[in-house]
């Protein structure tokens, strides 16, 4: 026979066991959602880091490209340095409808791969159509990711962490501007500019199969509580239904008829068209030509607005979710982007002492990084399952404003040229001639109408600047 002893528990201790017990897988859970989303993150925000390579590229390559495919006219070189921006601009809200509806994994690791096939193709092309297909393919390619991820952020990141998360997005990605500046001129001038593209075009290929195998959409396609679970347990959100099935336009018409949706977006087309037609192609001729610097060094001025950026994109970002604000941190950033280029205008007759290039070339970085909350502005504004498209709307902003300014410029140049050329490239030995003419300097035998022309960059600005007083 066989003795059963019967132990009895109170049902208080039971179910504070229970809960003990559910405490602990909570927390389990909470530890592997973190450890996982750093790895999704930082396996994007590496991705991402081509899209920067590609935006910047071409201005420490000008004028080789110029020799090499008997570029005679720098609208010519605008036009394939704005391919990027067009291309970028015009794909931001097919990129947000694939990433609502396919999820930002698979497209991310197809742009990936398009990104790569582009790359080698800019560094096998011996004709300039071949120049321009390449520039195209991995534009496409690169213009896919930045939307993906900030789906991949609302879905892993709370939302007091986004503008956060959005900051250091800008500042990995800025370490691709970084490589398109020194360490590309040093490629440039020992291995020539065709490695540069074979580098990239390998490195996008081996991203793209790390994201494939990497990321994942969302916390609970591996088995972990949502972002909306959490905040809801926090007690910092509550619970909704969102729709499993996106209507497209319905979502486009939403996004795009809301009033708030554009004070974010037209204040990033001024500010960064600004900003990328001089990093982006003209800021390295210049020092070049003006202050007669090397490669190297003007390279150096460059990196230098890049370092402002990776430094102010999550500091304003930090801020903005620390203060709950969106508004205040990006006007105040963008009153010193506008203070920056006046000192470029006035100081020293408008051509700035060479030891104060440095500290305005940094303050112009800082400046240009409250766009990096533009996106979060906009986003709480629309309803949670339209972020794809809310992003993709608002981050063509940026894009616009490059792509309109760069062939601007080279008209500008091409009208003011006149006819000097060095080692093939199109030549500016005067302060009167070329690029000065389209920057902001003031010279005593400029023209009436080239004086209207330096000044357009702080008036822009102004403009800029009032509409987010008036409108945020």
């Amino acid at each position: 026979m066989v003795n059963r002893v019967l132990i009895s528990i109170p049902l208080g201790s039971m179910m504070y066991f229970e809960v003990t017990r559910l405490k602990d897988v909570w927390q389990t859970k909470m530890q592997q959602l973190k450890r996982r989303r750093r790895v999704v993150w930082a396996s994007v925000a590496l991705a991402f880091l081509t899209a920067y390579f590609h935006r910047t590229v071409t201005g420490v390559v000008a004028d080789s490209l110029m020799r090499d495919f008997a570029i005679s006219q720098a609208s010519e070189l605008g036009i394939l340095s704005s391919i990027y921006f067009y291309t970028y601009a015009i794909l931001q809200i097919p990129a947000g409808i694939m990433a609502d509806c396919y999820g930002p994994r698979l497209v991310i690791s197809v742009a990936m791969l398009i990104s790569a096939c582009g790359a080698a193709m800019l560094g096998l092309t011996d004709s300039l159509f071949g120049l321009y297909a390449g520039r195209f393919l991995s534009s496409l390619g690169v213009s896919l990711i930045y939307v993906n991820i900030a789906k991949i952020q609302v879905d892993w990141f709370r939302l007091r962490e986004f503008a956060t998360m959005c900051g250091l997005l800008t500042l990995i990605g800025n370490a691709g501007s970084l490589l398109a500046a020194t360490p590309l001129a040093i490629i440039v001038e020992s291995l020539g500019w065709r490695a540069s593209f074979y580098i990239i075009g390998v490195y996008s290929l081996i991203m793209a199969v790390i994201c494939w195998l990497v990321v994942r959409d969302r916390p609970s396609d591996v088995g972990l509580p949502s972002i909306t679970d959490i905040e809801v347990r926090e007690g910092g959100a509550t619970a909704t239904l969102q729709p499993t099935n996106i209507n497209i336009m319905d979502g486009i018409k939403t996004v795009m008829g809301n009033w708030y949706t554009w004070p974010p977006f037209l204040a990033s087309v001024t500010l960064y068209g600004v900003y990328m037609a001089f990093i982006g192609i003209w800021g390295v001729p210049y020092f070049m030509q003006i202050y007669n610097m090397p490669r190297l060094a003007a390279a150096n001025h460059v990196m230098a607005m890049v370092v402002g950026n990776m430094v102010g994109a999550p500091l304003v970002g930090y801020l903005s979710d620390r203060l709950g604000l969106r508004r205040g941190p990006f006007i105040l950033v963008s009153i010193l982007f506008l203070i920056t280029w006046l000192v470029l205008t006035i100081w020293n007759g408008a051509r700035p002492a060479e030891w104060g290039l440095y500290p305005i070339c940094i303050c112009m970085g800082i400046g240009v990084s409250g766009i990096s909350i533009a996106v979060a502005c906009a986003k709480e504004v629309n309803p949670p399952h339209l972020t794809g498209i809310t992003v993709g709307v608002v981050n063509s902003g940026p894009f616009v404003g490059a792509a309109l300014m760069q062939p601007i410029f080279g008209w500008v140049l091409d009208r003011n040229w006149q006819g000097a050329i060095e080692q093939g490239v199109n030549f500016s030995r005067s302060i009167n001639n070329n690029i000065l003419k389209i920057l902001p300097f003031k010279d005593a035998s400029l023209s009436q109408e080239n004086v209207h022309v330096q000044y357009y960059y702080p008036l822009s600005l102004v403009l800029q600047l009032l509409l987010q007083l008036l409108f945020f």
